[in-house]
């Protein structure tokens, strides 16, 4: 199968994700600066699509100035398997005011070797959402107690999709990381609608020296009910040890992006700043952090497709 069948074959899923969005709904999502480097907290497919096996930690916090501001914390590790299979684990646990979420997946891949080059990986996670809310921190103004303001907990199963093209200098994502509605209790003293996000993205590393790499890279988010957001960022990658860039969202914000690499270790830092004019006075930043993990190539996964290329 060529380069342009591969492509072919991706634009086929896409249509057949958007299909599955239009009847899906699914929990609200958080945005991240340095997605490249973390891609299986939104893409299941990504799972093994890396040579070596990997841990990442990110830390996201907006809004410093602000108490109880959103703050996002993500664990994800990924290990390609013998028999095309990759498996991952990604953890992500979101909490805004009174309200907090936990997301715990597990993710599975299969590749598909498209071209010499050229591989496909189809992906699914399963796992849920633990919620938790507590209205009894909100701060009332009366002194009759209000029946509504009672805490709530809940668990609610979900499962994901996902695509993943990797070539020798490129890469392209596609995924709905949750497809199902999540039910809360409708007695909460506030609620919050449940919309599916998709994603589609994709990436080039462009080699400009023996040095020095141009890594542009889009992202596209879509969640049904609202306008789609764009991210685009441009990174320079000195020796594949030290990459900084800017990257700018749509109706959203532009950022500072660096990753440095030192051993199996990448370190990763991000600065936001709304874009917007009324909020930029509000000193609304946002920090992410990103600690990344390299622990060598899984022997099983190279061994199997080295004797693919060869055959």
């Amino acid at each position: 199968m060529d380069l342009f069948n591969s492509i072919s074959m991706f634009k086929k899923i896409s249509f057949l994700f958007y299909f599955i969005s239009c009847f899906s709904f699914g929990q609200q999502e958080s945005y991240y600066s340095l997605y490249r480097y973390t891609l299986n907290v939104i893409n299941p497919a990504y799972a093994g699509a890396e040579s070596s096996n990997s841990f990442s930690f990110t830390s996201r916090q907006q809004w410093s100035s602000v108490p109880d501001a959103p703050s996002t914390l993500a664990f994800s590790y990924s290990s390609a398997r013998k028999n095309k299979v990759g498996l991952g684990i990604s953890v992500v646990s979101d909490k805004v005011f009174v309200e907090q979420q936990t997301f715990a997946y597990v993710d599975f891949s299969y590749r598909l070797q498209t071209t010499e080059s050229t591989q496909l990986f189809l992906g699914i996670k399963a796992g849920g959402n633990f919620y938790n809310a507590d209205p009894t921190k909100l701060n009332t103004y009366t002194f009759s107690p209000d029946p509504l303001k009672q805490p709530l907990s809940k668990f609610n199963p979900n499962v994901g999709v996902g695509a993943f093209l990797k070539g020798e200098l490129f890469w392209m994502s596609l995924s709905i990381p949750r497809l199902f509605n999540v039910n809360r209790d409708q007695n909460l003293v506030f609620t919050a609608k449940d919309r599916v996000h998709s994603y589609l993205g994709g990436g080039m590393d462009l080699p400009m020296n023996s040095n020095l790499l141009l890594k542009p890279a889009l992202m596209l988010r879509k969640v049904n009910g609202l306008p789609m957001t764009t991210d685009l960022s441009m990174m320079f990658s000195w020796q594949n040890n030290l990459d900084v860039g800017l990257s700018y969202r749509t109706r959203g914000a532009i950022s500072l992006l660096s990753l440095v690499s030192i051993g199996a270790f990448d370190i990763g830092y991000a600065y936001e700043v709304p874009t917007e004019s009324s909020l930029s006075q509000l000193n609304l930043k946002v920090h992410e952090i990103v600690l990344r993990i390299r622990l060598g190539e899984s022997n099983a996964a190279f061994e199997e497709e080295t004797q693919e290329i060869v055959e």
